[in-house]
């Protein structure tokens, strides 16, 4: 699937709303897919700085730490191409040390480890996106969750100045901006 379409279908997504009832499983597979796309998205509209790993590696890491709750949902993104490069998908255990990761994205399995994960990233330049908002106060860059059985996202503009990222002035009209210790 190419770019555009992706944009499409995200835009749609975010504009319309759910009139079908579906099952629990169902839901969550859409939700899982709509997230997926997110995070094609995200990496469109967030600038790395000059020199990091970023630049010199010839793919654009994702990786997800501990249990996969995406199931098929990312290959509707794996090997896709984004900034000229291919994406690939890396899995890592809970207390594997991520390594080569451009996005870094945290389950909600991992609440728990959560902090410590994003202390294992945090000096270096990796857009970390978290299942739960709650990890958007202890540092995650990009958190999601689910208003009014939509998927949005809040993004914590400190944690991205010290990764040292850049986000798109786009992506922050459509986020709800949390900071540590505030709502």
């Amino acid at each position: 699937m190419n770019r555009y379409l992706f944009n499409i279908i995200l835009v749609f997504y975010l504009i319309a709303g759910s009139a079908v009832a579906v099952s629990a499983d169902q839901q969550k597979a859409g939700e899982y897919q709509v997230k997926a796309l997110f995070l094609y998205n995200f990496i469109n509209f967030v600038d790395w700085p000059a020199g990091s790993s970023f630049y010199s590696s010839p793919a654009i890491n994702v990786c997800i730490v501990g249990d996969d709750p995406f199931a098929d949902a990312l290959d509707n993104i794996r090997n896709e191409t984004v900034k000229g490069k291919k994406l690939v998908i890396r899995m890592y255990r809970p207390f594997d040390e991520p390594e080569g990761c451009h996005l870094l994205f945290i389950p909600a399995s991992e609440k728990g480890h959560a902090g410590q994960i994003l202390r294992s990233v945090r000096d270096a330049n990796v857009l970390t996106v978290s299942d739960t908002v709650e990890d958007g106060r202890q540092g995650a860059i990009i958190s999601f969750f689910i208003e009014q059985k939509k998927v949005r996202f809040a993004i914590n503009i400190e944690a991205a100045r010290r990764a040292g990222l850049k986000i798109s002035s786009k992506l922050l009209r459509l986020a709800k901006i949390v900071n540590p210790g505030n709502d």
